[in-house]
């Protein structure tokens, strides 16, 4: 290992390769880290790291390390928190060009000084650019990051460079590659910068919360209230979730949190409406991150947390299914998004896990989507796949990680198929 470092070293630089005190992730103790600060040198580190037969965990900020499968092996961590800063913000054609450790509220407001918005809002404090993007993180506000990923340039497991796409749309020759490594992490290439599609800000924005039923009834309210045409969040919580954003309405029944963006018509004709058939109150900007806090498991540490996909009419179907296991709720009932929190003990609690297990499957089954296991503690993911069977699937996941990254050095493990 000596010998591996001092090659890493003369490769990199000294100061690229660090030592700390032990950072423990899925049971595998790491004590130094990669931090290149330039494309050269991520390239010339990943090529020793191959030739060494060494592995990395690819990390962008640190805030998404509980999720994915447990890491088989890593020497070390491959951080990318000095590959950050804004290469360039085009203010008439809205599109950056941003390097992957960039953090995402650094981004926004430097975007926002320029008349533009970041469609990207994941939960976790200090969240990177790349990090967002290797995990698909969504937030609150808006879709998949794919959606405004106009290009990106990724450094493969063998240290070679490559560029998929660029400012513009449809920049793309043959297959859009660039796609495979949104949702990744990590496990097929590091991603060193991108190209960002940004959005207008809004002319104005309006937070509410009002209380609606619990069960079917709220869901169908929330369902038609995100079909408003300047609702750009509605959030259906259960009481327990809700209780960290709003108390005082959470006492009344399960909570529901917009926001309406848009023009100031839009906006009022829309406001006037949802006020008198919901019974809605402003409420400060706060919720947003508040919101952003309970999806990510902030408020509510610990325990098993899952995203499960469904049909947008089926969603209440689904809560419902989860609720009776003991799950805490949010949903997205629009985008067909719900985030669930299981309690599950600190210890070898396997019953608990199969509950949390089982409710998920009848959930993602009944509501004609599909689950993740967003976190768990350790335990919990053993001999477990937290993507799910991939099923038909395994084979091509396996010849793709075997084609970019044939040696392991990327996040082995961590993938769907435990790859």
């Amino acid at each position: 290992m000596t010998a591996a470092l001092d090659a890493l070293r003369a490769a990199v630089g000294a100061d690229a390769v660090v030592e700390h005190d032990p950072v423990a992730v899925d049971g595998v103790s790491l004590t130094e880290s990669l931090r290149p600060s330039s494309g050269e040198a991520l390239s010339a580190g990943l090529r020793v790291l191959a030739e060494r037969g060494m592995a990395a965990l690819v990390c962008g900020g640190g805030s998404r390390l509980g999720q994915g499968n447990l890491l088989k092996r890593a020497d070390l961590a491959l951080e990318a928190t000095g590959l950050d800063g804004i290469l360039e913000l085009d203010a008439e054609d809205g599109v950056v060009h941003v390097r992957a450790g960039t953090e995402i509220a650094a981004l926004r407001e430097s975007v926002r000084a320029e008349g533009w918005e970041l469609p990207m809002d994941p939960p976790g404090a200090g969240t990177s650019v790349g990090g967002a993007l290797a995990s698909a993180a969504v937030g609150p506000r808006f879709g998949h990051p794919r959606e405004i990923v106009l290009g990106l340039e990724v450094t493969l497991a063998s240290g070679a460079r490559t560029r998929c796409g660029g400012r513009v749309v449809k920049n793309v020759t043959g297959y859009d590659l660039g796609k495979l490594y949104i949702g990744s992490f990590g496990s097929l290439g590091v991603i060193e910068a991108a190209w960002l599609r940004l959005h207008p800000l809004p002319e104005r924005s309006v937070f509410l919360a009002a209380a609606v039923p619990d069960g079917a009834e709220g869901f169908e309210r929330a369902l038609a209230a995100a079909r408003r045409p300047s609702a750009r969040v509605a959030a259906h919580l259960d009481r327990a979730l809700a209780a960290a954003i709003d108390p005082t309405t959470a006492r009344e029944g399960s909570v529901l949190l917009l926001e309406l963006a848009g023009n100031e018509s839009l906006l009022e004709a829309d406001l006037r409406e949802l006020v008198e058939e919901t019974g809605a109150h402003e409420v400060d900007e706060v919720m947003i991150e508040r919101l952003r806090g309970v999806q990510g498991g902030v408020f509510h540490p610990g325990g098993l947390r899952v995203r499960l996909s469904s049909l947008p009419s089926r969603v209440g179907e689904a809560a419902e299914i989860l609720a009776r296991d003991g799950g805490a709720v949010l949903a997205y009932p629009a985008r067909g998004l719900l985030y669930v929190r299981f309690p599950v003990g600190l210890s070898n609690d396997q019953s608990a896990v199969e509950v949390a297990e089982r409710s998920a499957r009848l959930a993602a089954a009944a509501s004609g989507g599909g689950y993740v296991i967003e976190d768990a503690p350790d335990w919990a993911k053993q001999g477990r796949d937290v993507f799910g069977d991939p099923g038909q699937l395994l084979p091509l996941i396996r010849a793709l990680k075997h084609q970019y990254d044939p040696k392991g050095v990327l996040n082995p493990g961590r993938f769907a198929g435990r790859l």
